[in-house]
């Protein structure tokens, strides 16, 4: 998201399989992701989704956008979800819309916000219900609706702005939880096995490892023609010992010896005490 084109654009990086992103990018970063391609295509049945995670997150930390930004992007997200149901007769359920509608309603009271944006956000949301009961009601006033309104009023500007707010929100998301480092991480990890255990479950497919780093390998962010030095050989050193058997080896002359000179001390220290013992 360096971005802040809100224009398709085309990738010449080859995607990844989930199953390998899931490796390399933090599932909140793939969430905002998801989300963001989501409002890009207009995926509109799944704009549901995004309206819930931006309830959730604003509700938990009301200062990562404005009052205003957040009433706003929570009606756009749910008022385009409602139209794109009530567009054709098969999706123009009475029950499932009003489940919708009744979810419309202001957020969370901030201290930030002002009497005349609530005002505005209410005087916004019943105009809304009263178009929504009128085309339910009126197939003639939903054809005329769709075919002369819709496109001027909720068309390509209405799109822009809703991206630009979702936009927003993705970027504060994404300065509020910034991906730590190797560093940082470590303290937080125990040091208890089963931390490591529920760590190397994460990769325990090869398979999508593998496709990983060979994406990575191939796109030449690794300098593969030079290696930090490396100056400590104990390792090699130890490694150098001689091996077991060649020590035994090298011994036992010396231990021969050693057994011959002992023996040789005892007899003459024998043939003494039996010619001191004789004189006696």
């Amino acid at each position: 998201m360096e971005s802040r084109s809100f224009s398709r654009t085309e990738n010449s990086d080859p995607s990844l399989p989930l199953s390998s992103l899931r490796l390399l990018v933090p599932p909140l970063r793939l969430v905002s992701a998801a989300m963001w391609q989501v409002v890009q295509k207009q995926d509109i049945m799944h704009y549901g989704k995004l309206e819930e995670l931006v309830s959730l997150v604003t509700e938990a930390v009301p200062e990562l956008l404005s009052y205003r930004q957040r009433t706003q992007l929570i009606l756009a997200l749910r008022v385009k979800l409602i139209l794109e149901l009530c567009r054709s007769e098969h999706t123009a359920d009475p029950h499932t819309i009003q489940l919708h509608l009744d979810r419309i309603r202001s957020p969370s009271i901030s201290p930030e916000h002002t009497e005349s944006t609530e005002v505005e956000v209410e005087r916004s949301a019943a105009n809304f219900l009263e178009l929504v009961h009128a085309l339910l009601e009126d197939p003639a006033e939903r054809e005329h609706f769709f075919q002369e309104v819709f496109p001027v009023q909720f068309g390509p500007k209405y799109d822009t702005a809703l991206q630009a707010l979702v936009w927003e929100f993705l970027s504060r998301l994404e300065q509020l939880l910034p991906i730590p480092d190797l560093q940082q991480t470590l303290p937080w990890l125990g040091a208890a096995p089963c931390v490591l255990e529920e760590c190397v479950q994460s990769v325990s497919n090869p398979q999508h490892l593998q496709a990983l780093l060979h994406h990575y390998r191939c796109l030449g962010h690794l300098d593969m023609n030079e290696t930090p030095p490396f100056k400590d050989n104990n390792i090699f050193s130890s490694l150098s010992l001689p091996s077991l058997k060649r020590v035994v080896d090298s011994t036992e002359p010396t231990d021969c010896n050693n057994q011959l000179e002992s023996e040789s001390v005892l007899n003459s220290s024998a043939a003494r005490f039996i010619r001191e013992r004789d004189l006696c």
